[in-house]
């Protein structure tokens, strides 16, 4: 596997608290991580440990091969970080504040774009060209959180980490978020953590989900949320059903529950099937035979879902 972030038995021990607990943690390059978890989780912690801000009480941390804690320059210019309180200088301008975040972590040596250049392309990706001369104590919070965003980026980091990067934003502001986070996800490993399990689970390649300093599920998202649910459920949509019909769906005893809703188009089917076994086939075979089928799908258990079954335990 190649990992833009590797994490080996970390644990991370404050005086009397125990903040991280012997964890393990790998992100593959070009995915992005869901980093989910309760408030105190140790969320914020593992990424400050990851970007080199804090150091591990003991364990291995590796970014893009390299220990964290003996390559601290190499660290700081390899991963763009936007923390839960961003660093913004409210007295400053826009353009001049990317500009000086820049030039404190610009690396000739890794540099393979001219800075100026780097700079006025992530100033019309993040859509901060028409206020790059205004203060940003005067900014909007949405405009504010975009210019945080940017400065994860200015240095050209390959790896970005964005801790909660739509905590306290309406709901336009979020989806400005989500589609910047799609478009640089064609470029960059991103490892993200947010309370917005809806925007995660439309995001993210894998989740990893972490409760009290423990790591308690990891891996990609379609089989966390699959391994949690007790039933398969598939969704139906007939132009009509008929009392044969239905008469011929409740006798078959692989078949534990059904829901039957009405539907603009006739009737809605949420039929659930207890066990692993696919039933996909026969079923649609039958539904469109005596059912005049329009639509079959099935329902993957909500990310919410199984965040709840996995932290309640």
């Amino acid at each position: 596997m190649n990992l833009a972030i590797n994490l080996l038995g970390v644990t991370k021990v404050y005086p009397g608290v125990t903040a991280l607990d012997n964890i393990d943690l790998q992100v593959r390059k070009g995915s992005v991580h869901g980093f989910i978890g309760p408030n105190g989780a140790g969320k914020s912690t593992t990424m400050k440990i990851i970007a080199g801000l804090i150091p591990a009480t003991s364990g291995l941390v590796e970014v893009d091969g390299k220990e964290v804690s003996k390559n601290a320059a190499f660290v700081s210019t390899k991963i763009g970080l936007l923390p839960e309180q961003p660093p913004l200088y409210n007295g400053m301008k826009v353009g001049d504040y990317l500009k000086f975040c820049q030039e404190i972590n610009w690396n000739p040596a890794e540099a393979q774009i001219d800075p100026a250049e780097l700079l006025e392309s992530i100033l019309t990706r993040c859509k901060l060209q028409d206020v790059k001369n205004r203060l940003i104590g005067n900014l909007s919070k949405g405009f504010k959180q975009r210019v945080a965003m940017a400065q994860a980026l200015v240095y050209g980091a390959d790896i970005i980490i964005l801790d909660e990067p739509t905590v306290g934003l309406d709901p336009n502001a979020i989806a400005d978020v989500r589609l910047l986070i799609e478009e640089l996800k064609k470029e960059h490993t991103i490892l993200l953590s947010s309370h917005q399990l809806h925007e995660v689970a439309k995001i993210c390649d894998e989740i990893t989900i972490i409760d009290q300093g423990k790591i308690l599920r990891t891996g990609p998202l379609l089989t966390i949320q699959s391994e949690f649910s007790a039933f398969k459920t598939y969704e139906a949509i007939l132009s009509n059903l008929g009392g044969e019909l239905k008469k011929e769906l409740f006798a078959k005893d692989y078949i534990q529950g059904m829901d039957i809703l009405e539907h603009p188009d006739g009737v809605f089917l949420r039929i659930r099937i207890q066990g692993d076994q696919d039933y996909r086939s026969s079923l649609t075979e039958l539904l469109a035979s005596k059912g005049n089928l329009l639509e079959f799908k099935e329902r993957k258990m909500e990310l919410e879902e199984a965040f709840r079954e996995i932290v309640r335990g």
